[in-house]
């Protein structure tokens, strides 16, 4: 690594990326808590927000899944299928909580059409919303197709500046093949607006020849602006006026640049309680070991949305292994889209994870929804839903 790169490795790197293992982990600055955590000044110890564990704060604290919660139809053929194994596959989405049902939460998803599994993705993917009235861990039911082939990975937030949903999603209409295939093209981004998350209309292209995109108002109580933020591959932000554009580019983090093992890809966006600002990305370094993990979730911050931003990638946010309730555990070939499920108390606090998973040998791929902390029960609770409630198909 050449000398320009160290020092801007270690300008951007927090302070117990340089503490040696031989010493006790002290913090000097909230930064050196992942931001996820304050530093206490009277111990030099972080101590971490709820839902966020480790001595630097850094990782999620992940609790046991249920079976056959979030949404998993691999186990189903239907008639318009081209071939069978991989079900109804799905890779990943967003858990919205219904604005006048509270009882009702929906899954805004990428599935494969025809029963294509995950390397049909494109042009095979489709966006549609799943059901669930047994808390937000599911398990969801299949509610309604929003948009057809080739669209994928949607990201949906909600604009008070707007009072609409918005989503943004990859692709375009495109007519799938006659066979599970395969076809590479170039992706482009666009957005889609919803008063209630049925009915989508105004699609608007944003921007061209960029992927996998996550939005978030600049939107506060205090500053209530239409302008939004839009992150896409690589880490990169860029800054509109509104949500329909258009958009310029304003940050390249460029961690790449300091160390290829901090390439990474899709970015969930979010500003925190004390109006920091995270990522949360599909962190790619076992890629160039020819392998798919088991290192997979960094956790990216900055005190502000155009830098300096830390890339973390010493202490994972979490990995391929998942511990289930009956106490067995599955390590994943591939888990990747990462989005967060926050508290609706203002607290921002995490309360589930939702990944894209494909285990070992396996064609299909499904939709993992895993609780965070203990938070995650009080907030059920609060809701009527108990862990009695939820049933296994």
């Amino acid at each position: 690594m050449r000398l320009s790169r160290v020092l801007s490795y270690l300008l951007l790197s927090p302070v117990w990326a340089l503490v040696g293992s031989s010493h006790a982990f002290q913090c000097r600055t909230d930064e050196d808590c992942s931001l996820t955590g304050i530093c206490s000044p009277s111990t030099n110890q972080c101590i971490c927000d709820a839902g966020w564990r480790a001595a630097d704060c850094s990782e999620l604290d992940l609790q046991p899944v249920e079976r056959w919660t979030g949404y998993n139809h691999t186990n189903i053929t239907l008639p318009d299928f081209y071939k069978e194994g991989a079900g109804n596959s799905s890779w990943g989405g967003h858990i919205v909580q219904d604005r006048h049902n509270r009882g009702l939460f929906h899954l805004i998803i990428g599935q494969m059409d025809h029963g294509c599994g995950l390397s049909g993705w494109r042009p095979f993917s489709t966006v549609i919303r799943a059901e669930s009235k047994t808390g937000p861990r599911g398990p969801y039911t299949w509610a309604q197709e929003l948009f057809g082939t080739f669209h994928h990975n949607p990201t949906v937030v909600w604009s008070p500046a707007e009072q609409l949903y918005l989503m943004h999603f990859i692709g375009f209409d495109w007519e799938t093949p006659d066979t599970c295939r395969s076809i590479k093209r170039n992706n482009s981004i666009s957005v889609s607006s919803s008063p209630d998350l049925r009915h989508w209309s105004n699609v608007t292209l944003l921007l061209d020849n960029v992927t996998n995109p996550a939005a978030w108002p600049l939107w506060t109580r205090h500053n209530r602006t239409a302008e939004m933020l839009l992150a896409t591959e690589k880490n990169n932000i860029y800054h509109a006026e509104s949500y329909q554009g258009p958009y310029s580019l304003r940050s390249e983090p460029g961690f790449i640049e300091i160390d290829p093992s901090f390439r990474s890809e899709d970015p969930f966006l979010w500003r925190d309680k004390r109006g920091h600002w995270h990522f949360l990305v599909h962190h790619m370094v076992d890629i160039e070991l020819g392998k798919k993990g088991p290192r997979v979730g960094a956790h990216v911050y900055a005190r502000d949305w155009e830098g300096p931003w830390h890339y973390n990638n010493l202490t994972l946010a979490y990995n391929t292994t998942v511990e289930f309730t009956d106490g067995a555990s599955t390590e994943y070939y591939r888990r990747e889209r990462p989005k967060l499920y926050f508290s609706d108390d203002g607290e921002m606090t995490p309360l589930y994870l939702i990944n894209g998973v494909q285990e070992f040998d396996s064609s299909a791929s499904y939709t993992l929804i895993q609780p965070i902390g203990e938070k995650y029960r009080q907030y059920e609770r609060s809701l009527g839903f108990g862990e009695d409630l939820l049933s296994s198909p």
